[in-house]
């Protein structure tokens, strides 16, 4: 699930996506920061990470994966 946050240091709109793991295992605190900034923004409890981007990385990162998905591949 992703999740937009604002930085109240830099006002930098950021992009938290969380993955947890297949099965469950103990939860951990991870703390989440600015990427631009290093603020530190949340602690947060999870069993797995956080990815967390920039909105402007994550719109990037996104339209290369779209793009990828529509490549020819050639036939062996």
């Amino acid at each position: 699930m992703e999740e937009l946050y604002k930085c109240k240091n830099c006002q930098t709109n950021i992009v938290i996506v969380e993955d947890n793991l297949f099965y469950s295992d103990e939860k951990s605190e991870v703390q989440i920061s600015c990427p631009a900034c290093d603020h530190k923004l949340d602690t947060r409890l999870t069993d797995g990470w956080f990815f967390i981007q920039t909105e402007i990385e994550f719109k990037k990162e996104k339209e290369i994966e779209s793009k990828k998905e529509r490549l020819p591949y050639p036939m062996m």
